[in-house]
């Protein structure tokens, strides 16, 4: 089980749902140190490295891991992220990899640059 400990949440949502189909999904996860509830964003590989430790913390708790997800959705304020994106999954998970999609957003919450939520 991982020692990382998730985030609370910024708003009235789950981290986490089970869903009727049996799978399950995650609420989207930006770089919030859990310690402190503030954006971890001094870098953009700090952002993107603690958007995976929350999404790995948010899954541990539910007694899931990176393993069990089947697909990645990654919101990016700029594309040129996405190799960061994909430096981090290729250093956490093994192939095959989850099914993914990334989409470019104006905003994210709290100045994010980076959001990911996953589905399993």
């Amino acid at each position: 089980m991982s020692k990382l400990k998730a985030p609370n949440p910024v708003g009235p949502y789950s981290m986490f749902r089970e869903l009727q189909s049996g799978g399950w999904i995650t609420s989207g996860q930006i770089p919030i140190n859990p310690e402190t509830g503030k954006l971890n964003n001094d870098s953009i590989e700090e952002e993107v490295l603690q958007v995976f430790d929350n999404l790995e913390a948010v899954l541990s708790v539910n007694g899931k891991s990176f393993n069990d997800v089947k697909k990645f959705l990654v919101f990016l304020t700029d594309l040129s992220i996405t190799p960061l994106v994909n430096s981090e999954i290729e250093k956490r998970l093994k192939e095959p990899y989850p099914a993914r999609s990334t989409i470019q957003v104006v905003g994210l919450p709290m100045g994010a640059r980076v959001e990911i939520e996953c589905l399993g």
